[in-house]
């Protein structure tokens, strides 16, 4: 015969924690989002063409003697160099200056009829470096006129720079060189 269980005793001290288990496997990676939409191609460009951009501050136009063609008479204009490497006299050379939002082609004669003043920009280049010229003259032929060698405020300039094979082709080619958009349609199309 068995008896009744007896009261049960306090409960003993903690054992030594037990041998870690080994981790478990890892889960398979989530999968990868959808790509993005492509932007649009932009219009195929010319690696003969290169150009940059210049802003000239109305102070620093200076004085400087233009040596004349063929006579060697000098006249005094406002004159400034930007200096770059992409300029150099083995290439086609175009300058641009910003009025408004348009691009306007140098060189430049404006006569204004209110009081038949001429207002001209010009430019030249050697290598390393654009030369521009600036002149003002009120009544041009009279004996009370004035002269400006620096615009009233900054001017910014694009200068375009390809190779003087693809500047004989856009002289060709009929487009307007006065005008920068059907310059630059021809340059990057074109060739």
């Amino acid at each position: 015969c068995k008896g009744d269980q007896g009261i049960q005793g306090p409960i003993g001290p903690a054992g030594p924690q037990g041998v870690a288990g080994t981790n478990g496997t890892n889960g398979t990676n989530g999968t990868n989002g959808k790509d993005g939409v492509n932007g649009t191609n932009g219009t195929n460009g010319n690696a003969n063409v290169q150009s940059f951009q210049a802003t000239v501050k109305a102070t620093d136009w200076k004085e400087v003697d233009v040596t004349g063609i063929g006579n060697g008479v000098s006249s005094k204009w406002g004159g400034v160099a930007i200096a770059n490497a992409l300029v150099s006299t083995d290439k086609f050379v175009m300058v641009f200056v910003k009025n408004g939002e348009t691009l306007k082609a140098l060189p430049i004669l404006y006569t204004k009829d209110f009081d038949n003043s001429v207002e001209r920009l010009d430019y030249g280049y050697k290598t390393g470096q654009v030369e521009l010229f600036y002149k003002m003259q009120s009544q041009l032929f009279g004996t009370n006129g004035s002269t400006s060698y620096k615009p009233n405020g900054d001017l910014t300039f694009d200068i375009v720079c390809t190779s003087k094979t693809v500047g004989a082709a856009l002289e060709k080619s009929g487009v307007d060189m006065k005008n920068y958009k059907e310059v630059m349609n021809f340059l990057s199309t074109s060739l």
